[in-house]
């Protein structure tokens, strides 16, 4: 493996200062314009979406394990700066780093609900209602994409790029358009501008998923943990319910949402399913 600089051993440290920001919060990610991916699996995510990648943090005592996949990075033209082992524990987000930090460049129209929709196009888009989890969150973010949506919005709750959401995205969160807001009260101008019709994901009272019409440029709305859906969203949108076994309350976010994209992507395929 070519040669590394001499291994970060100052808390002090620029590049050990900016990680450690990274993980503090939304605000300071919005500053940097940057968001972590941690471990070798994180990182090799990143790289096979050909995501923008600016820096990678390597514990110093690890870096022969990491040979391959560090190798990759340079080759890419991203600077791989080794890191005193403890350091690097002690600025990462989480409390049992896998040795391994990057920092990529948040998308430029994260902020722009409205060019996140264009871009979308004719395919679904998904809108996540004050969803709170990050790690629910992130999985739904690799639902959207695996199910085939052309968009997400978290429209408030926890940040897309907060690094448990993207660690459960499995690298999704490189490959689905994702953007902020808006809130409750612009939500339905937006999806109206775009052409989309709002399909709410209730708890109970909605429609069966097999008498909805899923066809055309569709919003699928997905309410918080809470199931605390704002009034003037709810007014605006149909509402879906999946059948449940009786004695059995409700589904947790990422499953119903999960379930309910499964649905609409066969739908749209001309595959029904039948809850007959």
């Amino acid at each position: 493996m070519r040669s590394l600089p001499a291994p970060i051993r100052s808390a002090s440290h620029p590049l050990a200062r900016q990680a450690r920001a990274l993980g503090r919060g939304p605000r300071r990610r919005r500053e940097e314009g940057l968001f972590l991916v941690e471990g070798p699996r994180g990182l090799e995510e990143a790289l096979d979406a050909g995501a923008p990648l600016v820096w990678v943090l390597a514990a110093s005592g690890r870096v022969p394990r990491f040979g391959e996949l560090l190798e990759r990075c340079l080759a890419a033209g991203v600077p791989v700066q080794p890191v005193a082992d403890a350091l690097l524990g002690r600025i990462s987000p989480t409390e049992h780093g896998q040795g391994l930090l990057a920092a990529v460049r948040l998308p430029r129209d994260r902020e722009d609900p409205g060019g996140i929709l264009l871009r979308a196009g004719d395919r679904p888009a998904v809108v996540l209602l004050g969803v709170q989890d990050p790690g629910n969150l992130g999985a739904l973010v690799r639902s959207a994409l695996a199910f085939g949506a052309g968009a997400l919005l978290a429209a408030g709750g926890a940040d897309p790029w907060n690094e448990k959401a993207v660690r459960a995205s499995a690298g999704a969160i490189h490959r689905l358009p994702v953007a902020r807001g808006p809130d409750a009260g612009d939500l339905a101008d937006l999806l109206r501008r775009d052409g989309r019709r709002a399909i709410l994901a209730e708890t109970r009272g909605g429609r069966p998923p097999d008498r909805v019409d899923w066809s055309g440029r569709v919003a699928l709305l997905v309410g918080p943990e809470t199931g605390e859906i704002p009034p003037e969203v709810r007014e605006t949108a149909l509402p879906v319910t999946l059948p449940l076994a009786p004695g059995v309350e409700s589904l947790s976010v990422p499953v119903a949402g999960s379930i309910l994209l499964w649905i609409l992507s066969r739908a749209r395929q001309g595959n029904g399913v039948s809850f007959a």
